[in-house]
């Protein structure tokens, strides 16, 4: 059985690494994606934001073109012949054209020819006439490229950086590879002013917190699953150990109850056998001792039976309780009388009834045999010379029964069992004392359905003291 609880044991902690392993595994693939999108989404953000500003210029430039016309320089080879505007012939306007524009050598032989040169054509007007210094347009683009950050929910912090890079010594692929390459948490160089070979990269801070809350759900998810495995393991592993110690105790149980029930048996046996044998009918005083013999272990035998009753009838729920006026007082002096009488050797009792006549609301067969039971146990586990101490009283709303003993006590390690169906204190291979288990087990339960508590105070060789605490 225990090799088996073993490798039960050690299959379910394997089955959970595994689990929280490959969770893990799972989780960290996609905090990569997540990053891998973050680092696209900020390289397209800032290649939107460029583009959207050159466009945005582009448009303040032709609006303005009709109120300035002096803020641009304008080249004849982009008019077709006959169609250049009037005022703009003659020395000045060639010694512009010729300091100011881009020459273009090839002839337009069609309409297509000339659409394509006029849009290099007006290109060149964009470029060459810089309206803006780069500080103020870069400033401009930090505005767009937050803006655009935002659209898609980016609120990591970032640098604008600015570059001028020489084309000596690149060849055409070389230089857009060379362009193209971007470390993690930076964009690639994106051309911000063509004319002046000025390139702008941006570089951000740590995206932990952005890529967190897109994994918000996953990793809510993922930490559900794992804690509800996790419970799952833990209470299926202390229901397979419950069960165990259950069996064993039920074991232990049989064993004592088998004992306990052939030592009245094979008594009453006897003292039949001794009067039908020995001619003990005879004898009035010998028949007397044998039939008291008789009587007493048939009454042991009774109030065997009748735990088993009791615990039988709790498991299924079956007690139902009759409340009616008691008299505390009246109850304790009867446990009392019966406990001296059957004890067998001197109980010193001491019974403080702070109720006085007054009468309290409880099932006074239950609640007797209850208190029986507490009785019972602080004279059987006293040794030589048991002194029992029982308190009764009103606080705070609550009836008060406290019982204490001079006995042997309880290691605090037990006393969250000894409540427990079937358990018993171990005491090794001695057996002094008699008894199943079901005693304070009965107990709780009727005062749980009176609806009170009971609660203990012991020290090993000083004794234990119950309490019972129920509203009325």
């Amino acid at each position: 059985m225990r090799q088996r609880i073993r490798n039960i044991l050690i299959l379910m902690c394997v089955c959970i690494l595994g689990i929280y392993f490959f969770q893990g595994y799972w989780l960290y693939n996609s905090y990569h994606i997540q990053l891998d999108q973050f680092n696209k989404d900020i390289n397209e953000s800032l290649r939107t934001a460029v583009f959207n500003k050159q466009f945005a210029d582009v448009r303040r430039y032709f609006r303005n073109y009709g109120r300035d016309r002096d803020s641009f320089r304008i080249s004849r080879n982009m008019f077709p012949p006959g169609d250049m505007p009037r005022g703009h012939d003659g020395p000045e306007m060639r010694e512009e054209m010729l300091t100011d524009t881009v020459k273009r050598k090839r002839e337009l032989r069609s309409n297509n020819e000339y659409a394509d040169t006029l849009a290099r054509q007006i290109s060149d007007l964009i470029l060459l006439n810089n309206l803006t210094s780069d500080s103020v347009k870069l400033v401009k683009l930090d505005s767009v490229f937050t803006a655009e950050l935002h659209s898609r929910q980016i609120l990591t912090p970032y640098e604008l950086d600015t570059f001028h890079i020489s084309f000596n010594g690149y060849n055409r692929e070389s230089f857009r590879d060379s362009l193209r390459k971007r470390p993690p948490l930076k964009t690639s160089k994106i051309p911000f002013n063509p004319a002046s070979n000025l390139f702008v990269q941006a570089k951000f801070e740590s995206p932990l917190q952005y890529i967190l809350a897109k994994m918000m759900w996953t990793l809510a998810g993922s930490l559900l699953l794992l804690v509800l495995t996790t419970i799952c393991f833990m209470y299926m592993l202390r229901t397979i150990l419950k069960q165990k110690r259950l069996s064993e105790v039920k074991n232990d149980f049989i064993n004592n109850m088998t004992h306990e029930l052939k030592t009245p048996i094979a008594t009453v046996y006897a003292a039949v056998e001794a009067m039908q044998n020995f001619n003990a009918l005879n004898d009035q005083r010998k028949t007397q001792t044998y039939l008291d013999i008789s009587k007493q272990e048939l009454q042991r035998l009774s109030d065997l039976v009748e735990k088993v009753l009791h615990i039988a009838a709790e498991e299924r729920e079956e007690i139902e309780l009759f409340r009616e006026d008691t008299d505390i007082g009246e109850v304790m002096d009867s446990i009392i009388t019966n406990h001296q009488l059957k004890a067998g050797r001197p109980v010193q009792f001491r019974y403080d009834n702070l109720l006085g006549e007054q009468s309290v609301d409880v099932d006074k067969t239950h609640l007797s045999n209850a208190i029986s039971n507490l009785v019972d146990n602080a004279i059987k586990y006293s040794g030589d010379h048991p002194s029992v101490y029982i308190k009764s009283m009103l606080e705070g709303g609550k009836l008060v029964i406290r019982v204490k003993d001079n006995g042997i006590g309880i290691p605090k390690v037990y006393q969250e069992n000894i409540f427990d169906t079937f358990f018993r204190v171990p005491t090794g291979n001695l057996h002094n004392v008699k008894g199943f288990g079901l005693g304070l087990s009965y107990v709780k339960k009727i005062v749980a359905l009176h609806g009170g508590t009971i609660k203990v105070h012991s020290e090993p060789e000083k004794g234990s003291e119950f309490i019972i605490q129920i509203p009325v």
